[in-house]
């Protein structure tokens, strides 16, 4: 990341302060704005469930499961949303979203135990919506409170020594070393346990990060260190703990929280109020939580070492409450992934940025290099574009190949010996979603399945559009190919720490014009390389030759597009044009 002008911690801090204050007033806008929307519109733009009907049989005073159709939200574990008729939102109830079976089509919601709200009609149809709930002040206490520190300030200016203990070195090198692990995940494993003050270790997709976590933190719990475990989403948090149990049962490990989840609770994993800290073990324990949990728990309470999971999608505020916590701090991440998600259009792209993104501009930050997800071809192609050839398969994944059955119609597009394809359908489509893509990822689907014998759970389908979502979802439904409710079809956003046998990509959009206006989204080099890093034998990319050729007006846009441009001239293509469509394929916005 190229440092801006003005980077003192000084002027950080105020930088750092503008972006939650814009941060505040977009959410508000935004909320307004949407909640003048209609419904279906709402669910376009990924704000809203609708059709929910209560499932009577699984429901209770404070949790409830509804049945949901369909649900292409961008909703998280932990959002805060208002369950209520779509039409009057200023009634409905206050609920925080638990999680979604795609299988199923269930929906779980808690109920917020410091909203009142009535009980629910079991023969109604409900709509959920996003609720604000204000918590951008409270990180604006934690970034004061950052800078008050020296060692912080130091920290996030780029001034802190760092280093490593030799004697711990040398024993956190034998622990590792006797665990099964490579050469380089020993090495920057020990730096982490032995730093003095940080340690960043960058994780590509594949890489085992979360395995080599896992025993770092079972090796500190192990030698009594009290640890607090940071992540952006309650789903980051819930697979380290999970983790660290099942590598190290007889540690202690709890989540910050007022509710306990019978998942965790079935895997030992105990809940602990924040407010409630002091009932926690004094050394030898793991307690994790979002940073929102931890900037709730009470004043002087200090842990050995703070570890941030997925840092590169954890803003630098955020990152400010696990800092307080400790004086050495371990981060994982790969800012080469999926970034944070921020609400509004900011200019000062560095207080925007993940503070793993914004520490390893400043610090060493060695990369595991050896990947146990993809093919010799898939990862290729990743590590040329991404990692700058850096990035290796292990033996075990090299030479994986996909089944294969000649003689089908797609055979030029699912040969194992192209692990990475374009199907190109050259249309000058300008809105979000593509027919002609659709309709071709379904009969790739179908073929792989029918043909090929590939299990629908080991496919998945990405598209940046949540319209051309539901596009190839209904195609799909359409050819009624037996187990593909299993088929993940989704935005990349929820795909990102899943991996597949196969992943097929629809760009959608075709229009040079169109996409430099929306380049700032659509062309993202990191949304691009969690798509092709999820497969593990194939990645298909459908779309059109155009998309290929816009020009963004902004330099990230243009370092983007030709991050893409590479990608078309390396990629075999297969030209299916003249059966999907040709250029005067146009679907207005």
């Amino acid at each position: 990341m190229t440092a801006l002008p003005g980077t003192a911690a000084g002027d950080l801090e105020q930088r750092l302060l503008r972006f939650l204050a814009r941060e505040e007033h977009d959410e508000r806008r935004q909320l307004h704005d949407l909640r003048a929307m209609p419904i279906d519109q709402r669910v376009l733009e990924g704000e809203c469930i609708a059709g929910a009907r209560p499932d009577p049989a699984h429901c209770t005073g404070d949790r409830v499961v509804l049945v949901v159709e369909e649900n292409l939200s961008k909703f998280r574990q932990g959002d805060a949303v208002t369950l209520s008729d779509g039409r009057n939102l200023a009634f409905g109830s206050a609920w925080t979203y638990v999680q979604y079976d795609d299988a199923t089509r269930t929906l779980v919601l808690e109920r917020d135990r410091f909203e009142p709200s009535g009980p629910l009609d079991p023969d109604a149809t409900y709509c959920i919506d996003r609720r604000a709930i204000g918590t951008r002040g409270r990180l604006r206490e934690v970034v004061r409170a950052g800078f008050a520190q020296e060692r912080i300030r130091a920290l996030l200016e780029g001034t802190l020594p760092v280093g490593v203990d030799g004697e711990r070195l040398a024993r956190a090198r034998g622990a590792l070393g006797s665990r099964g692990m490579l050469d380089a995940q020993v090495e920057h494993g020990a730096a982490a346990i032995a730093a003095s003050s940080l340690s960043l270790v960058q994780g590509p997709p594949g890489t085992g990060k979360t395995r080599l976590l896992g025993e770092i933190l079972a090796i500190l719990c192990g030698a009594g260190c009290r640890i607090a475990l940071c992540a952006f989403t309650h789903r980051a948090v819930d697979h380290a703990l999970a983790t660290v149990r099942k590598l190290a049962p007889e540690v202690p490990v709890f989540k910050l929280g007022e509710r306990q989840d019978p998942e965790l609770q079935a895997r030992g994993i105990g809940l602990v109020s924040p407010k409630r800290a002091s009932v926690l073990p004094a050394k030898g324990v793991l307690v994790g939580g979002t940073a929102f949990a931890l900037a709730r728990l009470p004043e002087g309470v200090q842990f050995h070492f703070t570890v941030f999971d997925e840092a590169g999608q954890l803003p630098i505020p955020h990152a400010i409450a696990g800092f307080l916590l400790s004086q050495r701090w371990l981060l994982f991440g790969d800012h080469k992934q999926l970034p944070p998600v921020v609400s509004a259009q900011h200019t000062d792209a560095e207080a925007a940025a993940s503070i793993f993104q914004h520490l390893s501009a400043r610090y060493p930050c060695p990369m595991l290099d050896v990947t146990w997800r993809m093919n010799e071809g898939v990862c290729a192609v990743v590590s040329e574009l991404f990692y700058g050839g850096a990035l290796r398969p292990h033996e075990t994944a090299r030479k994986r190949m996909l089944p294969f059955v000649p003689g089908g119609r797609f055979d030029e597009v699912l040969r194992p010996d192209r692990p990475v394809v374009l199907a190109r359908v050259d249309h000058l489509q300008p809105g979000m979603r593509s027919p002609a893509e659709a309709n071709l990822v379904a009969d790739l689907v179908e073929e792989l399945v029918r043909r090929h014998r590939i299990a629908p759970a080991e496919i998945a389908v990405i598209a940046p559009f949540r319209a051309q979502v539901r596009m190839i979802r209904s195609a799909l439904q359409r050819k009624a190919i037996a187990g593909t409710e299993a088929t993940v079809v989704d935005t990349v956003e929820r795909i990102q720490g899943q991996e597949r046998d196969v992943i097929v990509l629809s760009l959608a959009a075709g229009d040079p014009d169109a996409l430099e206006r929306r380049g700032a989204f659509f062309l993202t080099t990191n949304r691009l390389n969690v798509a092709l890093s999820r497969a593990r034998m194939k990645a298909v990319v459908v779309g059109s030759r155009s998309t290929f050729e816009a020009l963004p007006g902004d330099v990230e846009g243009l370092r983007a597009a030709a991050v893409f441009r590479r990608l078309y001239r390396m990629l075999p293509q297969v030209d299916l044009t003249a059966v999907y469509g040709g250029v005067r394929e146009r679907d207005e916005e």
